[in-house]
């Protein structure tokens, strides 16, 4: 015999959000009654924002293939307007997934779009369209994550450098530098020019599409691709993949 109320068995409670002027600290309880046995995507979650996450956060990582938390755990930080939060929550069900379930994944980042950062959105998208899991290093950060990796980041924390009249620095490091003090404009002219110079580095080439898809430069890409193609013809099919979704953005 279980020792609590079944889901049928419970009095009518209101939902997360909806408890009225009456309900008291009396009226809440542990999330974990109220959610344990539901099977709806909005569960019955009376309690503090906090105890509501922390359980679909744990529940996720110790169950990392139970959808329906993932998916319960995505609509409570959406309802809560938590960018942080949200984004986290996708990158677990990313990862839980992996390749697996499609439909479910970009069902739920298109759902979130508005509430996501446009850097966090363009790297989900990204590894939703190519099925790869991408380097961590090129995630942005999600310190609410339960099922990332220890560290996500780089782990060059000490750049040994030979004499810059020597080495060239790395155009791709020098944007991602520029990327995280919120310089877009540079970044986007050091990969176009070193590009332009070659053509056949294909991260230089992704990381650029990627910046013009979390900004929507739709002016910027059509430049960059016609100067591209008296270099290189044909061009790469990823060119195409983004203007399709730059015009897309583009309409009303």
């Amino acid at each position: 015999m279980v020792d609590y109320l079944s889901q049928a068995q419970r009095p009518a409670l209101p939902r997360c959000g909806e408890a009225g002027p009456d309900v008291g600290p009396g009226n809440f309880a542990e999330p974990a009654f109220l959610i344990e046995d539901s099977l709806q995507p909005n569960p019955l979650c009376l309690g503090t924002e906090n105890d509501v996450a922390d359980y679909l956060a744990h529940s996720v990582s110790a169950v990392p293939d139970n959808l329906l938390r993932h998916t319960q755990r995505v609509l409570h930080h959406y309802h809560q307007n938590d960018r942080d939060g949200l984004y986290a929550a996708l990158l677990d069900l990313f990862i839980a997934l992996e390749h697996r379930g499609p439909s479910l994944r970009k069902r739920l980042l298109t759902g979130a779009r508005d509430r996501l950062r446009k850097d966090c959105y363009a790297r989900l998208d990204r590894w939703l369209e190519c099925g790869n899991t991408p380097d961590w290093a090129e995630l942005p950060p999600a310190g609410q994550s339960v099922l990332a990796p220890g560290v996500i980041g780089s782990l060059n924390l000490v750049q040994v450098s030979i004499d810059a009249s020597d080495e060239e620095r790395d155009p791709l490091v020098e944007a991602r530098e520029h990327i995280e003090y919120s310089q877009i404009d540079q970044a986007r002219a050091v990969l176009e020019g070193a590009l332009f110079r070659l053509p056949e580095r294909t991260d230089l080439l992704e990381e650029l599409l990627l910046l013009y898809r979390a900004t929507g430069d739709l002016d910027n890409f059509l430049r960059t691709r016609e100067k591209l193609r008296a270099i290189m013809d044909p061009l790469p099919a990823i060119w195409d993949e983004c203007e399709r979704y730059l015009r897309k953005e583009h309409t009303p």
